[in-house]
């Protein structure tokens, strides 16, 4: 089979068609179609989700205690998350003090630990955390404010990822953001009980869903829930059964016309699919190590799918 378009690593990349697998390789024969729809067809509804794009904001670099190894947190910003109930200086510092105090909602969404290069070439590890836009100002502004949140961020870490970091933290002047952003996928109801909780008396929190151990702040998180949206596609992941050890990817997209519509990239463990102009998105992780520099996919017009084939390291 023909491969039109090569993909390289960490990088996005329009597909082009090659035009002869339209009539040679992927059209879809009537069984063949009822056969993949009893593949997808039967798929559990997923529940309602936000599909968050944050913006660049802070950025620290710290370490992790048990490797010694970088980590930069990305403190993010979008108009998505709701903010925390309005509190003074004063009435801060009151919580941070009292062990009788109300708790403090902090409603953030803590990102997926992922590697990066720093400007070294070494590797270092990277999470996003995003708070709501006008609370991010004050904890930018304000350095009790920001010592609480960087605070409560690296108790959720801990939490979330079980990744220890090191008090000592540098705030970047001219740094907004470390690596690439990543999207943020919440359940929306977790977003609407949020916001009605914003505005109640009770006061401090984060996002992670479990509760910590004897601590005066308490951590609660929005969910980040597996990447998936109304529009996210149908798609089916198999190994290729003969030959060099392969991964292959097949997704549906029965509303894109060309292929110069989809914007794909391959990392070494990870997929990001994505159509701006259709609407889809899809953001997965593969339990397997990818040789991205040797991928290769096609898209046909005719059964309106993507396949994707992903040599495997060790193939």
């Amino acid at each position: 089979m023909k491969r039109s378009e090569k993909m390289t690593s960490s990088s996005s990349m329009f597909l082009d068609v090659d035009p002869t697998i339209v009539e040679n390789n992927l059209r879809i024969t009537p069984n063949e179609e009822a056969e993949f729809d009893k593949i997808f067809g039967n798929r559990t509804k997923e529940p309602a989700v936000k599909l968050v794009r944050p913006h660049p904001g802070l950025c620290l670099k710290t370490r992790e205690l048990n490797t010694d190894k970088k980590v930069f947190i990305n403190i993010c910003t979008t108009d998505a998350i709701p903010p925390p109930k309005d509190i003074t200086e004063l009435e801060l510092v009151r919580v941070i003090k009292s062990d009788d105090a109300d708790t403090f909602k902090v409603p953030m969404s803590i990102g997926e630990v992922r590697t990066e290069k720093d400007k070294k070439g070494n590797e270092a590890k990277a999470v996003d955390i995003a708070i709501n836009t006008t609370f991010f100002r004050k904890v930018r502004d304000n350095c009790i404010f920001r010592n609480f949140v960087v605070e409560v961020m690296s108790q959720g870490i801990s939490q979330k990822h079980g990744l220890e970091c090191a008090s000592e933290k540098i705030i970047f002047n001219n740094r907004k953001a470390f690596g690439t952003l990543q999207t943020h996928c919440i359940q929306q109801r977790e977003i609407d009980e949020k916001m009605g909780k914003s505005g109640d008396s009770s006061l401090i929190s984060e996002l992670t869903g479990e509760k910590p151990v004897e601590k005066k702040v308490v951590i609660e998180t929005l969910s980040s829930v597996e990447n998936t949206t109304n529009k996210q596609p149908e798609y089916r992941l198999y190994r290729k059964k003969v030959g060099p050890t392969c991964l292959i990817g097949e997704f549906r997209l029965p509303e894109v016309i060309s292929a110069s519509n989809v914007t794909l990239d391959v990392g070494e463990d990870r997929i990001v699919l994505e159509s701006k102009s259709k609407g889809y998105l899809l953001d997965i992780f593969v339990p397997y190590r990818i040789r991205n520099e040797r991928c290769t996919s096609t898209f046909d017009k005719a059964s309106k799918i993507l396949t994707l084939e992903m040599p495997l390291l060790g193939g």
